[in-house]
Protein backbone atom coordinates (compact mmCIF):
# COMPACT_ATOMS: atom_id res chain seq x y z
CA UNK A 1 0.00 0.00 0.00
CA UNK A 2 1.36 3.67 -0.89
CA UNK A 3 2.08 5.92 2.09
CA UNK A 4 -0.08 8.82 2.89
CA UNK A 5 0.47 12.14 4.15
CA UNK A 6 -2.46 12.82 6.93
CA UNK A 7 -2.81 16.73 8.34
CA UNK A 8 -4.08 16.65 11.59
CA UNK A 9 -4.98 20.13 12.67
CA UNK A 10 -5.39 20.69 16.41
CA UNK A 11 -7.74 24.70 15.60
CA UNK A 12 -7.48 25.02 19.47
CA UNK A 13 -4.26 23.31 20.70
CA UNK A 14 -6.30 20.92 22.58
CA UNK A 15 -6.25 17.54 20.97
CA UNK A 16 -9.90 16.67 22.76
CA UNK A 17 -11.29 20.12 21.01
CA UNK A 18 -11.82 21.45 17.27
CA UNK A 19 -9.61 19.36 14.82
CA UNK A 20 -9.61 18.92 11.21
CA UNK A 21 -8.08 16.26 9.13
CA UNK A 22 -6.85 16.45 5.87
CA UNK A 23 -4.85 14.25 3.21
CA UNK A 24 -2.53 15.49 0.44
CA UNK A 25 -3.56 15.56 -2.81
CA UNK A 26 -7.26 15.37 -1.98
CA UNK A 27 -10.35 17.40 -1.74
CA UNK A 28 -11.89 15.70 1.39
CA UNK A 29 -11.72 17.55 4.89
CA UNK A 30 -12.56 16.14 7.52
CA UNK A 31 -13.90 18.14 11.11
CA UNK A 32 -14.17 16.17 14.14
CA UNK A 33 -15.37 17.70 17.12
CA UNK A 34 -17.37 16.77 20.78
CA UNK A 35 -20.75 18.22 21.10
CA UNK A 36 -19.40 21.29 23.11
CA UNK A 37 -17.56 22.65 20.86
CA UNK A 38 -20.56 22.62 17.92
CA UNK A 39 -21.20 26.58 18.09
CA UNK A 40 -17.25 27.00 17.59
CA UNK A 41 -17.99 24.28 14.24
CA UNK A 42 -21.07 26.15 13.09
CA UNK A 43 -18.91 29.75 12.94
CA UNK A 44 -16.28 27.94 9.95
CA UNK A 45 -16.98 27.85 6.63
CA UNK A 46 -17.41 24.31 6.58
CA UNK A 47 -20.70 24.46 8.50
CA UNK A 48 -22.20 26.23 5.56
CA UNK A 49 -20.97 23.28 3.14
CA UNK A 50 -22.44 20.14 1.88
CA UNK A 51 -21.68 17.34 3.74
CA UNK A 52 -22.40 14.10 5.78
CA UNK A 53 -22.01 13.71 9.11
CA UNK A 54 -21.23 11.01 11.79
CA UNK A 55 -22.76 11.33 15.72
CA UNK A 56 -21.00 8.72 18.17
CA UNK A 57 -22.56 8.80 21.10
CA UNK A 58 -22.77 5.81 24.08
CA UNK A 59 -25.69 4.16 25.64
CA UNK A 60 -27.22 5.40 28.89
CA UNK A 61 -28.44 1.87 29.55
CA UNK A 62 -24.99 0.03 28.64
CA UNK A 63 -22.21 2.76 28.78
CA UNK A 64 -19.46 0.17 26.90
CA UNK A 65 -22.28 -0.42 24.02
CA UNK A 66 -21.53 2.43 21.38
CA UNK A 67 -24.33 4.24 19.31
CA UNK A 68 -24.15 5.96 15.82
CA UNK A 69 -25.99 7.97 13.38
CA UNK A 70 -25.31 9.29 9.98
CA UNK A 71 -27.12 11.72 7.86
CA UNK A 72 -26.26 13.94 5.28
CA UNK A 73 -27.25 18.13 4.55
CA UNK A 74 -26.53 20.54 1.77
CA UNK A 75 -26.13 23.15 4.88
CA UNK A 76 -24.47 20.54 7.36
CA UNK A 77 -24.12 22.92 10.14
CA UNK A 78 -27.73 23.17 10.26
CA UNK A 79 -28.51 19.76 10.06
CA UNK A 80 -26.15 19.19 13.06
CA UNK A 81 -27.53 22.35 15.24
CA UNK A 82 -31.37 20.32 14.60
CA UNK A 83 -29.81 17.10 16.50
CA UNK A 84 -28.71 19.25 19.40
CA UNK A 85 -32.07 21.18 20.21
CA UNK A 86 -35.29 21.09 18.80
CA UNK A 87 -37.76 18.46 17.62
CA UNK A 88 -34.70 16.33 16.12
CA UNK A 89 -32.86 16.68 19.14
CA UNK A 90 -30.16 13.31 19.80
CA UNK A 91 -29.62 13.27 23.03
CA UNK A 92 -26.98 10.19 22.57
CA UNK A 93 -24.17 11.60 20.73
CA UNK A 94 -21.28 13.58 22.37
CA UNK A 95 -18.46 13.56 19.28
CA UNK A 96 -19.25 14.89 15.80
CA UNK A 97 -16.93 13.87 12.85
CA UNK A 98 -18.09 15.94 9.40
CA UNK A 99 -17.07 15.67 6.08
CA UNK A 100 -16.79 18.05 3.48
CA UNK A 101 -14.94 18.58 0.38
CA UNK A 102 -12.37 21.86 0.24
CA UNK A 103 -13.02 23.23 -3.33
CA UNK A 104 -17.65 22.50 -2.53
CA UNK A 105 -17.35 20.33 -5.64
CA UNK A 106 -19.44 17.84 -4.54
CA UNK A 107 -23.69 17.97 -4.89
CA UNK A 108 -26.49 16.84 -3.28
CA UNK A 109 -26.79 13.16 -4.85
CA UNK A 110 -23.43 12.68 -4.10
CA UNK A 111 -23.37 13.28 -0.28
CA UNK A 112 -26.66 11.04 -0.26
CA UNK A 113 -24.31 8.31 -1.71
CA UNK A 114 -21.84 9.04 0.93
CA UNK A 115 -24.44 8.86 3.31
CA UNK A 116 -25.63 5.65 2.11
CA UNK A 117 -22.50 3.49 1.99
CA UNK A 118 -21.39 4.44 5.51
CA UNK A 119 -24.90 3.39 6.58
CA UNK A 120 -24.06 0.24 4.89
CA UNK A 121 -20.90 -0.47 6.29
CA UNK A 122 -22.25 0.46 10.15
CA UNK A 123 -24.40 -2.53 8.97
CA UNK A 124 -21.97 -5.03 8.29
CA UNK A 125 -19.16 -4.03 10.57
CA UNK A 126 -21.66 -4.60 13.77
CA UNK A 127 -19.37 -2.55 16.01
CA UNK A 128 -22.06 -0.17 17.03
CA UNK A 129 -26.07 0.32 17.38
CA UNK A 130 -27.36 2.42 14.72
CA UNK A 131 -29.88 5.41 15.69
CA UNK A 132 -31.26 6.11 12.18
CA UNK A 133 -35.01 5.02 12.23
CA UNK A 134 -34.89 4.94 8.30
CA UNK A 135 -32.48 3.03 5.88
CA UNK A 136 -30.65 6.34 4.02
CA UNK A 137 -31.36 5.51 -0.43
CA UNK A 138 -28.49 5.15 -2.53
CA UNK A 139 -29.46 7.43 -5.38
CA UNK A 140 -28.26 6.37 -9.15
CA UNK A 141 -24.84 8.18 -9.88
CA UNK A 142 -22.87 8.45 -13.34
CA UNK A 143 -19.99 6.22 -13.41
CA UNK A 144 -17.24 8.82 -13.26
CA UNK A 145 -19.00 9.87 -9.84
CA UNK A 146 -19.72 6.65 -8.53
CA UNK A 147 -16.09 6.08 -9.06
CA UNK A 148 -14.94 9.49 -7.61
CA UNK A 149 -17.34 8.75 -4.66
CA UNK A 150 -15.69 5.55 -4.02
CA UNK A 151 -12.34 7.40 -3.69
CA UNK A 152 -14.25 10.17 -1.34
CA UNK A 153 -15.28 6.71 0.70
CA UNK A 154 -12.13 5.03 0.62
CA UNK A 155 -10.64 8.85 2.26
CA UNK A 156 -13.45 8.51 5.03
CA UNK A 157 -12.29 5.14 6.40
CA UNK A 158 -8.24 5.86 6.02
CA UNK A 159 -9.62 9.10 8.28
CA UNK A 160 -11.44 7.53 10.80
CA UNK A 161 -8.95 4.68 11.31
CA UNK A 162 -6.37 7.29 11.81
CA UNK A 163 -7.91 8.78 14.48
CA UNK A 164 -8.84 6.13 15.98
CA UNK A 165 -12.10 5.49 15.42
CA UNK A 166 -13.04 1.91 13.57
CA UNK A 167 -16.65 2.05 13.64
CA UNK A 168 -16.63 1.16 9.82
CA UNK A 169 -14.25 -1.62 9.75
CA UNK A 170 -16.06 -5.09 10.48
CA UNK A 171 -15.15 -7.64 12.80
CA UNK A 172 -15.95 -10.83 11.34
CA UNK A 173 -14.99 -10.88 7.71
CA UNK A 174 -14.91 -13.68 5.65
CA UNK A 175 -12.19 -16.41 5.64
CA UNK A 176 -9.55 -16.15 3.06
CA UNK A 177 -7.67 -19.20 2.85
CA UNK A 178 -5.54 -18.79 0.12
CA UNK A 179 -4.31 -15.68 2.35
CA UNK A 180 -4.41 -17.54 5.52
CA UNK A 181 -1.76 -19.95 3.99
CA UNK A 182 1.16 -16.76 3.83
CA UNK A 183 0.73 -16.08 7.31
CA UNK A 184 1.85 -17.12 10.49
CA UNK A 185 -1.18 -19.16 12.20
CA UNK A 186 -1.18 -19.21 16.45
CA UNK A 187 -2.96 -21.73 18.33
CA UNK A 188 -4.54 -21.57 21.69
CA UNK A 189 -6.08 -24.82 23.66
CA UNK A 190 -8.08 -24.70 26.53
CA UNK A 191 -10.23 -27.80 27.75
CA UNK A 192 -11.10 -29.31 24.70
CA UNK A 193 -11.30 -25.88 22.86
CA UNK A 194 -8.85 -25.57 19.89
CA UNK A 195 -8.28 -21.79 18.10
CA UNK A 196 -6.50 -20.89 15.49
CA UNK A 197 -5.85 -16.88 15.21
CA UNK A 198 -3.63 -15.12 12.57
CA UNK A 199 -2.10 -11.39 12.58
CA UNK A 200 -2.97 -9.01 10.01
CA UNK A 201 -1.53 -5.27 10.63
CA UNK A 202 -2.62 -4.47 13.82
CA UNK A 203 -5.97 -6.82 13.36
CA UNK A 204 -5.81 -10.48 15.73
CA UNK A 205 -8.31 -12.55 13.84
CA UNK A 206 -9.64 -15.44 15.34
CA UNK A 207 -10.43 -17.77 12.22
CA UNK A 208 -13.85 -19.52 11.21
CA UNK A 209 -14.14 -23.11 13.03
CA UNK A 210 -12.29 -22.22 16.00
CA UNK A 211 -13.75 -23.52 18.98
CA UNK A 212 -14.38 -21.64 22.73
CA UNK A 213 -15.76 -22.95 26.05
CA UNK A 214 -19.21 -23.08 26.78
CA UNK A 215 -18.86 -22.79 30.39
CA UNK A 216 -17.68 -19.10 31.85
CA UNK A 217 -15.31 -19.46 34.93
CA UNK A 218 -16.49 -17.99 37.91
CA UNK A 219 -13.87 -15.51 37.71
CA UNK A 220 -14.42 -13.72 34.41
CA UNK A 221 -14.36 -10.47 34.44
CA UNK A 222 -17.99 -8.38 33.60
CA UNK A 223 -15.80 -7.34 30.34
CA UNK A 224 -15.61 -10.69 29.25
CA UNK A 225 -18.81 -11.97 30.04
CA UNK A 226 -20.08 -8.97 28.17
CA UNK A 227 -18.01 -9.84 25.00
CA UNK A 228 -18.93 -13.10 24.95
CA UNK A 229 -22.32 -12.49 25.09
CA UNK A 230 -21.92 -10.10 22.05
CA UNK A 231 -20.16 -12.64 20.18
CA UNK A 232 -23.18 -15.05 20.56
CA UNK A 233 -26.13 -12.65 20.09
CA UNK A 234 -24.33 -11.52 16.81
CA UNK A 235 -24.16 -14.78 15.56
CA UNK A 236 -20.42 -14.94 15.67
CA UNK A 237 -19.87 -18.00 18.14
CA UNK A 238 -22.44 -20.43 17.73
CA UNK A 239 -22.88 -23.83 20.06
CA UNK A 240 -21.64 -26.79 17.75
CA UNK A 241 -23.94 -29.39 20.43
CA UNK A 242 -21.61 -32.19 18.96
CA UNK A 243 -18.37 -30.83 20.28
CA UNK A 244 -20.55 -29.61 23.62
CA UNK A 245 -18.30 -25.92 22.80
CA UNK A 246 -18.53 -22.53 20.83
CA UNK A 247 -17.72 -22.47 17.06
CA UNK A 248 -16.47 -18.91 15.52
CA UNK A 249 -18.77 -19.17 12.10
CA UNK A 250 -16.72 -15.92 10.29
CA UNK A 251 -12.96 -15.00 11.33
CA UNK A 252 -13.95 -12.26 13.76
CA UNK A 253 -11.24 -9.33 14.70
CA UNK A 254 -10.25 -8.52 18.43
CA UNK A 255 -8.44 -5.58 19.40
CA UNK A 256 -6.21 -7.63 21.40
CA UNK A 257 -4.52 -11.25 21.72
CA UNK A 258 -5.95 -11.33 25.71
CA UNK A 259 -9.42 -10.41 24.54
CA UNK A 260 -9.32 -13.37 22.01
CA UNK A 261 -8.39 -15.44 24.35
CA UNK A 262 -10.00 -14.66 26.91
CA UNK A 263 -12.97 -15.20 24.81
CA UNK A 264 -12.23 -18.89 23.70
CA UNK A 265 -11.86 -19.73 27.35
CA UNK A 266 -14.25 -17.90 29.53
CA UNK A 267 -11.96 -15.81 31.65
CA UNK A 268 -8.78 -13.80 31.85
CA UNK A 269 -5.95 -14.70 29.91
CA UNK A 270 -2.51 -13.41 28.51
CA UNK A 271 -3.02 -13.68 24.99
CA UNK A 272 1.14 -13.03 24.35
CA UNK A 273 1.65 -16.02 26.72
CA UNK A 274 -0.98 -18.62 25.55
CA UNK A 275 -1.39 -18.00 21.58
CA UNK A 276 1.91 -20.14 19.79
CA UNK A 277 3.74 -21.02 17.11
CA UNK A 278 5.80 -23.88 16.93
CA UNK A 279 5.65 -23.73 20.60
CA UNK A 280 7.02 -20.31 20.81
CA UNK A 281 4.42 -17.82 22.41
CA UNK A 282 3.54 -14.54 20.55
CA UNK A 283 5.48 -12.54 22.73
CA UNK A 284 8.45 -14.93 22.00
CA UNK A 285 8.13 -14.24 19.05
CA UNK A 286 7.47 -10.54 18.78
CA UNK A 287 10.64 -10.64 21.29
CA UNK A 288 12.28 -12.51 18.32
CA UNK A 289 11.75 -9.45 15.45
CA UNK A 290 13.39 -6.95 17.96
CA UNK A 291 16.30 -9.15 18.71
Amino acid sequence: MAGSLIRLFLVDGNPNGLRTVEISNMTIYATIFPRTKLSQFLDRKESTRPGCYILLGNSIEDPDKAIVYVGEGESVGARLKSHARGEKQKDFWDEAIVFTSKDDYITKTQIQYLESEIYRLLQQSERAELANNQIPSSPNLSEVDTAEMKQFLNAIRLILSSVGIDVLEPQRIESDTETIKRELIYRFSVNSAEAKMTIEEDKYIVLKGSTAVIQERPSAPPGITKLRESLVSSGALKENRNKNLYEFTDDYIFNSPSSAASAISGGSENGRIQWKYNGKSLNDMESRELA
